[in-house]
């Protein structure tokens, strides 16, 4: 975890955050002989200037979406750029526990295919050489001997 010196500064985050206050919209009074749609195309664009005035006079709407635009650019390319090799490792993982399940389930199937008193015989032989290499070892030895080299002496 970052302590508060390594974050970033306010003023490093706040480029992303362009909040630039909204002039209010006036309409172009000059009439000039436009087309019927190009007309209508600069209507509605002066209404949706007036409605983002109304709505957001500080330019903070314009500033949240741009931000949000720039994030969801980020995430999406990551998304596409990211999405198909990690599919195939996916796939390529459920068909490997797919074939794992069917060698051990074949493994299953042929070890309790064998009559019980062999698999008793095993259970017990790998116990008792369990038993010999583990056990031995955990038990303190007896005798005058307490650890150590048994000539300390010798060696200084």
């Amino acid at each position: 975890m970052k302590s508060f010196d390594q974050l970033p500064d306010y003023k490093d985050l706040q480029c992303l955050w362009k909040q630039e206050r909204i002039k209010r919209p006036t309409p172009d009074l000059e009439l000039t002989p436009d087309s019927w749609v190009e007309r209508g195309a600069e209507v509605v664009g002066w209404w949706i200037s007036r409605l983002e005035f109304w709505l957001s006079e500080s330019g903070w709407l314009r500033a949240w979406l741009r931000f949000n635009l720039i994030v969801s650019i980020v995430l999406a390319s990551a998304g596409l750029l990211l999405l198909p090799p990690v599919t195939r490792v996916l796939e390529q993982l459920a068909r490997s526990s797919h074939w794992l399940g069917e060698i051990f389930g074949d493994v299953f199937t042929l070890v309790t295919g064998l009559p019980p008193v062999a698999i008793t015989l095993g259970v017990l032989y790998l116990g008792y050489v369990a038993y010999r290499r583990f056990g031995r070892k955990r038990l303190p030895h007896r005798g005058g001997y307490q650890g150590g080299y048994q000539n300390e002496e010798y060696y200084q």
